[in-house]
């Protein structure tokens, strides 16, 4: 797996949308260690020009200083810079992250409505699919007043048995998570999952994960139905503010079948998303498919079943994990 420091580079992408503001609050809830290098990038039209000695800037490019100011402000432990580029925006902040060896892509999210997330969210959703690290979608439905919650209150970390989740963890170290947040590990199965394994392999990584958060704040959680909705569903009753997730970073038809429930959440989620890509590498993750174990279950007697405590696993909560992290 691929090593991390705890000082990292940061390629935030800026515009003059709403969602510059959430991409701020998104950066000062992640409370980096001292050191950590974040510049801001906004992308100008091929027509437009920046600023120059004595000129007006354009309005996002002023947008941008604005934002910088704020965050050199607030984040007095990170060195903030910021600058401009022209053409389009989904080629030219990948290939920064590319170039530059950015730890870590940043970039805001107006999903409002259907339209709009066809329209603000091709972007983000491109960056997605191509940039060579973790990317965070700063979601503009949830922002909080810095006063009241100047850190991710509850994360939502969805897990399979993959190597991808296993690189989610580490990644989750690269910060110092407040004493007070809470982190539900969430494992969606199908009803023939081996629920002890399941329980055994979120108890794991709820005591590895425990270096980074407050051992009372981990919980578990196992819920049986489709990923996608499942994890919607999680992340809408525990008023997640952050959702976690691997992704194998696959090209073409494997992408496009086992990168699909990282794809969908973050483009749904009423909250930021952090899609962990880029630290596993492919030939260990070719070599684990991340689906829990199965049982054998026996013939289903429906009278039974009913008349007994609503069903063997009616009470229980269960997730379907996908092959590959998701």
């Amino acid at each position: 797996m691929k090593q991390r420091i705890a000082a990292m580079r940061v390629l935030v992408a800026i515009d003059n949308q709403p969602s510059s503001r959430a991409t701020v609050d998104a950066l000062v809830k992640m409370h980096w260690y001292e050191g950590t290098e974040i510049a801001l990038v906004t992308v100008l039209a091929p027509d437009e020009e920046a600023a120059g000695p004595g000129e007006e800037p354009s309005a996002n490019y002023e947008e941008m200083e604005n934002l910088a100011v704020e965050l050199r402000n607030r984040l007095k432990q990170c060195n903030v810079t910021f600058f401009a580029r022209h053409g389009d925006p989904k080629t030219v902040i990948t290939d920064l992250a590319e170039h530059s060896g950015a730890d870590l892509v940043v970039i805001g999210s107006n999903c409002k409505s259907t339209l709009e997330r066809v329209l603000l969210g091709s972007v983000s959703q491109s960056i997605i699919n191509s940039a060579p690290c973790p990317v965070v979608i700063a979601k503009t439905p949830c922002l909080f007043a810095h006063e009241s919650a100047p850190a991710f209150q509850n994360i939502l970390f969805p897990v399979d048995d993959s190597i991808f989740s296993e690189a989610s963890a580490h990644w989750l170290g690269n910060f110092r998570w407040s004493m007070n947040t809470n982190l539900t590990l969430l494992a969606v199965v199908e009803l023939d999952t081996d629920f002890d394994q399941v329980q055994l392999s979120l108890d794991n990584r709820a005591k590895a994960l425990s270096r980074y958060f407050n051992p009372d704040k981990i919980f578990t959680k196992i819920v049986k139905g489709q990923p996608e909705q499942s994890i919607l569903d999680a992340a809408k009753k525990g008023h997640a503010d952050l959702i976690v997730m691997g992704s194998h970073g696959h090209a073409g038809f494997k992408k496009l079948i086992l990168g699909s429930v990282s794809q969908a959440v973050s483009h749904a989620a009423p909250c930021a998303v952090a899609i962990v890509r880029g630290l596993a590498g492919e030939d260990r993750s070719l070599k684990r498919t991340a689906t829990f174990e199965k049982i054998k279950i026996a013939p289903r007697n429906d009278t039974a079943m009913e008349a007994g405590n609503g069903g063997l696993y009616n009470n229980m909560s269960s997730v379907h994990s996908m092959p590959g992290g998701f």
